[in-house]
């Protein structure tokens, strides 16, 4: 039998960590913070990884490819067997591509995806996702409710990172399912019911990608998919290409998903914030940076250990799978004073990792931050009134990775 590498901290709750427990899914700062203090590295029991909560741990982590690899960031449990033999090119989670290279592998990839997301180009479709927006408030600004999650901040950036990939329409819905699923499967303890749905949801979006390959191979037209083949043969494998797709696709919509509903959840729970971006839009970039640092929409990620290793004070052994918590460490109080506190004007205000750091930092950041300063522009513009429906209940995803709320009801005059 092998022996736990976990070692019990000053911190009780520590101990008995449950990171997918609803309530701390709810709420996790406090034992963040608590991890602060006592144990910014610590293992999990639970779950099985070593947790990473404190800033200066976490940027050690995403500055040191070396030790902390990303190779395996994507396959934390394995496929079954039934669905990986039906794909002739495998599961797209497992192609080298952006999230689960190190550089230089890494460097060359980002260098052929990234042309699609420099804020130039993001610039130039700010009246198309402007048009996006008010086409989706027009669907239900008569009703004076609705679940602003799913009829705005999912349908918004699905319809955008569609676009930019070159993918149908008429597929928006299976996008959505095909993203969330893929980040429930970074669950370690997910039961295997639910891990076999995910994994026909990878097999569906592989499937389906590949499909898409082969009509731009013969018809090529102006996206994302048609610039990656360009390099097929030179520089891509076509693997690489499908891969880039499907995480673009994932990572292009659920957290932008989750960062326009943990904005307006934040600034709608006091009504003077959001009374503040209707009277001076102007704050709104502000206003999402600390959002970013306040709620991120991205709790963490996973790296591995090359070898054996010192973090934060703590021995942590070659092979083990590390969770590098962004959302704890922007709240850490070394960094962030009052971090509980939502202070667009703090002095730090872009120190946050909500975008990761390093070699990995997000590449679709600045459509994130277009899309969500948008989403706020054209909601406090057409929608003043916007207040939270009381007493409902928030839930959030089983996931180490994301960190939305599901559905978050609104009503307005």
């Amino acid at each position: 039998m092998e022996l736990s590498p976990h070692r019990p901290t000053l911190c009780p709750a520590l101990d008995a960590y449950q990171p997918f427990d609803p309530a701390h899914l709810a709420d996790p700062y406090p034992l963040w913070e608590s991890a602060q203090r006592e144990a910014p590295v610590f293992y999990v029991e639970s779950a099985g990884f070593w947790a990473v909560t404190g800033y200066r741990e976490v940027l050690q982590v995403t500055h040191d490819t070396d030790t902390f690899t990303s190779r395996d960031s994507l396959n934390f449990k394995p496929v079954p067997a039934q669905l990986r033999s039906r794909l002739p090119l495998g599961f797209p989670q497992g192609y080298p591509s952006l999230i689960n290279t190190d550089p230089p592998d890494h460097s060359r990839l980002r260098r052929a995806a990234n042309q699609a997301f420099t804020p130039g180009k993001v610039n130039l479709r700010v009246p198309e996702i402007t048009q996006i927006a008010d086409d989706l408030i027009d669907t239900f600004i008569a009703r004076g409710r609705v679940d602003i999650v799913a009829h705005f901040a999912v349908p918004l950036p699905v319809r955008v990172i569609s676009r930019i990939i070159g993918v149908e329409p008429h597929a928006y819905a299976d996008f959505q399912r095909w993203s969330d699923d893929a980040f429930l499967m970074s669950n370690p303890v997910l039961p295997d019911a639910d891990l076999l749905r995910c994994a026909t949801s990878m097999a569906e979006l592989a499937e389906y990608l590949q499909a898409r390959v082969a009509e731009r191979r013969e018809e090529p037209g102006d996206d994302l998919l048609s610039d990656l083949l360009s390099k097929e043969g030179e520089t891509l494998a076509v693997e690489q290409i499908i891969s880039i797709a499907a995480q673009t696709l994932i990572g292009g919509n659920v957290t932008t998903t989750d960062l326009i509903g943990n904005a307006l959840l934040v600034l709608l729970s006091d009504p003077a914030r959001w009374d503040s971006v209707v009277a001076a839009p102007d704050t709104i970039p502000q206003v999402i940076e600390e959002v970013l640092r306040v709620k991120s929409a991205v709790r963490g990620l996973f790296r591995t250990t090359t070898r054996a290793t010192e973090l934060g004070g703590v021995q942590i052994p070659a092979r083990a799978t590390v969770w590098v918590v962004f959302a704890a460490a922007n709240h850490d109080l070394s960094v962030f004073p009052r971090p509980g506190v939502f202070d667009p004007d703090r002095a730090n205000l872009n120190s946050h990792l909500s975008f990761g750091r390093g070699a990995h930092f997000c590449i679709g950041a600045p459509l994130a931050r277009a899309e969500a300063k948008i989403a706020l522009e054209r909601l406090a513009a057409r929608l003043p009134g916007l207040a939270l429906v009381e007493q409902q209940q928030l839930t959030y995803p089983a996931s180490p990775i994301s960190q939305g709320v599901d559905r978050l009801e609104l009503t307005w005059n």
